[in-house]
């Protein structure tokens, strides 16, 4: 059988045989508690280590000269392609190893965002932005460059959320025939707010040390808190991961329903290349301007400013 065939279809700790599996995988207890945070909260802390903590440092030296940049904004995509700390930092294999007895399938690192303050993100699942088929094989891992402050915007989020159905633009109401950014702003991030509110979800924060991680599933309702210090800074590190062997899409301009999807061509962060989108273990190809983009982007090597 190939490793496609014999991979789960819903990543272990989101699926109905989590004990089954757990039973037979002989687990140490450090990773099965890893395990089971993501089934029962939908998120998972990890001290990563005084190495990775030297490469924090590292990594904000690496970036601290974008944001002063004109018009860099807070958020530097993919500085991986010049930082060898974050890249390192990204694509950490002890990350890897947790997420791969968590998910049943192998994972890559597919992007990077530095932060130099709370972004004041609107809540949201990452299932709106990034996903895959089959479905929830995906995850975010946030990682504190610097000490959180509680006046700096930590991230916010809601336990258990994880649980409820993907949300998609239809179901906030966007029936359009290629619904955008402007339609997810409009009416999505209001629709999903209400609806996190009224389903009366805990509400926590990330307050966490420097070199510890935050690791969160792919539905999970999170987003930035309020900024109440505007000169605090929160130096913090997003590694965007996928799972080898399945379609990968953005579900903001696509419509399942109709089969329409906007695939992607993503990047192995550890490698350098690309992981080509697969659908029932065959390669599926993503449009000439998915590849034409990736090329471009492997041979600029810059990372983007927004």
């Amino acid at each position: 059988m190939t490793r496609a065939a014999e991979a789960p279809e819903t990543p272990w700790f989101e699926g109905p045989e989590l004990e089954a599996y757990l039973a037979r995988a002989g687990l140490d207890r450090q990773t099965e508690a890893f395990v089971r945070s993501l089934a029962e909260k939908g998120y998972a802390l990890v001290d990563l280590g005084d190495e990775a903590r030297v490469l924090c440092d590292r990594a904000v030296a690496d970036t601290e000269r974008y944001f002063g940049r004109r018009g860099s904004g807070n958020r530097i995509q993919d500085a991986w392609f010049v930082s060898k700390a974050v890249r390192r930092l990204a694509a950490w294999p002890e990350m890897g190893r947790l997420l791969k007895a968590a998910y049943g399938r192998e994972p890559f690192a597919f992007q990077t965002l530095n932060f130099q303050r709370g972004s004041g993100q609107a809540l949201h699942p990452d299932t709106i932005h990034f996903h895959s088929l089959p479905e929830r094989f995906m995850c975010g891992v946030w990682i504190a460059l610097e000490d959180v402050r509680p006046d700096a915007g930590p991230l916010v989020y809601h336990p258990g959320s994880h649980r409820l159905p993907v949300p998609s633009m239809r179901d906030a109401g966007v029936n359009a025939p290629a619904p955008g950014p402007e339609q997810y702003e409009s009416v999505f991030v209001k629709w999903f707010g209400g609806k996190i509110a009224a389903a009366g979800f805990p509400t926590e924060h990330a307050i966490i040390p420097k070199g510890w991680a935050f690791v969160w599933a792919a539905n999970l309702a999170h987003g930035g808190s309020p900024v109440a210090d505007p000169a605090s800074t929160r130096r913090s590190l997003v590694v965007h991961w996928y799972f080898r062997d399945c379609l990968y899409y953005t579900p903001m301009t696509s419509d399942l329903d109709s089969g329409r999807l906007k695939l992607r061509l993503p990047f192995d962060v550890a490698s350098g290349g690309w992981v080509w989108p697969r659908r029932e273990g065959r390669v599926a190809w993503p449009g000439a301007k998915q590849l034409l983009d990736a090329v471009r982007r492997r041979v600029l090597r810059r990372p983007f400013l927004n």
